[in-house]
């Protein structure tokens, strides 16, 4: 299926962030671990959380997934697999959490996942678990998925998590570290900080796991978690799409914003970097639709999956614009970096690749025309926000339904915001 994009002049109306796919993911791993029934309110419902229920069905949970709840009943940390092959599928997070939790199996398990996941060097996961007395393997020279997870003696004790780690594996290692025979403390570098520790840290606290410690070692007490109920937070940096259609366009866009959103303060940050003016109030944060960008050096180390929505808002930029220390975009869903460079020569942009970024002049006129999604959500996204100011029409190829991974109502939204927009053939 392809996304077909007409030039369009505003994007403009309310938008309200989606739950939080990292609360969800980890929730459902929870879920698993617990004895007894949990409940997930208004989760993210998208392929990549489905998939991962799925696999856990295998592991021997019982699910019911409603329009608005979902029901996970676990057996706490002894688990009644009925296959030994858990897929999950276009997700890193997924595969990793099934590689943690499958220690628990007594029995061997391959954890395996679609092309774009099985490229993915997953060395730091397996040397982490390892140290935990996780029995887990590659299955190729290159230290890549499928895994391959034996019964293990899983001690626990002290685990170094060494600095080049993706922040992605941290949920992995945590779901796992009530359940080991000694208490668990994990030592890693302090740059660790943010979603990938708070998310997983609030839900293990809220299930009865004590946490100690902070900065570079975090102490994790035994114990399976409780059964409970979570709702997660909506996430702003989950509209970013609709955020960058806006800027580009030079519309406004109201975001709605709660008590319960998270990364706000993130966002304005980063909106703020390139120029972007906004007002914020308690419930709201309101894009002008006015104003010039700022081209310069925008570090995005802590934010690598935002690449591809920073370099389109640099093309809109007078001057040259270096987005850096992404190196971590390479390894996702496919090489958004690559991905990202080729899709904007394409379009017309002088743009050029590092190891760990790219550099963009500005302003660029889009040309429309043929780009490969990748069949990854991020860049079928982004070059669909592009083509809403190119000339001509945009069609992104390759999977353009790979949007269901993230954001399963893409198109109907930005209809709804003034794009012209749809899925099709062309």
């Amino acid at each position: 299926m392809d996304l077909v994009i007409e030039p369009s002049q505003k994007i403009t109306g309310k938008v309200t962030p989606s739950p939080s796919k990292l609360h969800t993911q980890f929730a459902i791993g929870m879920g698993l671990l617990a004895d007894g029934k949990t409940t997930l309110n208004s989760p993210l419902d998208v392929d990549d959380t489905r998939d991962l229920i799925k696999a856990v069905e295998v592991l021997g949970a019982t699910t019911k997934r409603g329009n608005k709840n979902w029901s996970i009943w676990g057996n706490g940390e002894h688990l009644k697999p009925t296959g030994q092959v858990l897929d999950g599928k276009k997700s890193i997070v997924n595969l990793s959490l099934l590689a943690s939790v499958s220690a628990l199996a007594s029995r061997l398990m391959v954890i395996t996942g679609e092309n774009q996941v099985r490229r993915v060097p997953v060395s730091h996961l397996i040397d982490s678990l390892q140290q935990m007395g996780v029995d887990i393997h590659s299955t190729k020279d290159d230290e890549t998925p499928p895994l391959v997870v034996f019964e293990s003696d899983l001690r626990g004790g002290e685990v170094f998590v060494d600095g080049d780690t993706d922040p992605k594996f941290l949920p992995a290692l945590l779901l796992l570290a009530p359940l080991v025979e000694e208490k668990v403390e994990l030592s890693f570098d302090e740059k660790f900080k943010g979603h990938f520790l708070d998310a997983p840290l609030e839900l293990l606290k809220s299930s009865g796991i004590d946490i100690s410690g902070s900065g570079e070692k975090l102490k994790v007490s035994q114990g399976s978690p409780d059964p409970i109920q979570v709702t997660p937070p909506l996430d702003i940096l989950s509209i970013f799409p609709y955020v960058t259609g806006s800027i580009i366009t030079q519309s406004e866009l109201e975001i709605g914003i709660t008590d319960r959103t998270i990364n706000v303060d993130i966002f304005t940050d980063l909106i703020d970097k390139i120029g972007v003016e906004f007002e914020r109030g308690e419930e709201f944060i309101k894009i002008s639709g006015g104003g010039d960008l700022s081209a310069g050096s925008i570090d995005l180390g802590d934010h690598p999956e935002l690449l591809p929505f920073f370099a389109l808002i640099a093309c809109f930029a007078a001057g040259e614009t270096r987005l850096e220390n992404a190196e971590r975009a390479r390894r996702m869903k496919s090489d958004r970096i690559a991905a990202t460079v080729e899709g904007f020569k394409k379009m017309g942009v002088e743009v050029s690749e590092h190891d760990d970024g790219v550099t963009i002049k500005g302003p660029a006129e889009l040309e429309g025309g043929k780009i490969n999604g990748r069949w990854d959500d991020v860049i079928v996204a982004a070059f669909g926000v592009a083509g809403l100011q190119a000339k001509g029409v945009t069609v992104v190829k390759n999977r353009a339904e790979a949007l269901s991974q993230s954001y399963p109502h893409f198109v109907s939204d930005f209809k709804d915001l003034g794009a012209k927009m749809r899925y099709g053939r062309y």
